[in-house]
């Protein structure tokens, strides 16, 4: 009898060591996600500046880390009124993944996305937190940014992956 509760004790033990998979803890996701964001500046040669320029010029390596932890680089500063909260204005933009092979979906063009992504702003309908701070950057229509969206600012928190986009946004007229 002691022999038999030995053997079965020993099969459960067994079994939950063979049936628990390898899993990586939050903290451990995160941590992939930060090396995997320093890797793509180190690839790209991004320097990460400490303050935002004055002037909002960039040079085409440089990048501004955010409190939140969005890296952006403004392209363009665009032109006409400043966005206001509220404010209804066109996105287009590219997403890739930052991986040396990285998966792109390219929603640019009217080729590659009949029609554009409608943006309030201050609003997180269809954006998120990430974007919403680069808006605050980008400031008017016709304004190009480039920026890197770890995942808890991102557009679907529950999967940790940074995204790197290019955005383009043009103001709708009231």
């Amino acid at each position: 009898m002691k022999n038999k509760l030995i053997l079965l004790l020993g099969l459960g033990i067994l079994m939950l060591m063979t049936s628990c998979p390898d899993t990586k803890t939050y903290s451990q996701e995160l941590k992939e996600e930060e090396n995997l964001i320093a890797d793509w500046l180190t690839r790209n040669n991004i320097v990460v500046l400490d303050e935002f320029p004055e002037d909002s010029v960039f040079a085409e390596n440089e990048m501004y880390l955010y409190d939140n932890g969005l890296y952006f680089q403004l392209l363009s500063k665009g032109e006409g009124d400043t966005l206001r909260n509220g404010d209804t204005f066109i996105l287009r933009y590219s997403q890739s993944t930052l991986d040396e092979n990285p998966i792109v979906e390219d929603y640019l063009t009217t080729q590659d996305r009949p029609y554009p992504t409608e943006i309030t702003y201050g609003s997180l309908t269809n954006s998120c937190e990430g974007w919403q701070t680069a808006f605050e950057a980008m400031k008017r229509g016709e304004s190009r940014a480039k920026i890197i969206v770890p995942s808890q600012i991102g557009r679907n928190q529950s999967v940790v992956t940074p995204y790197f986009y290019e955005l383009r946004i043009r103001k709708i007229p009231k």
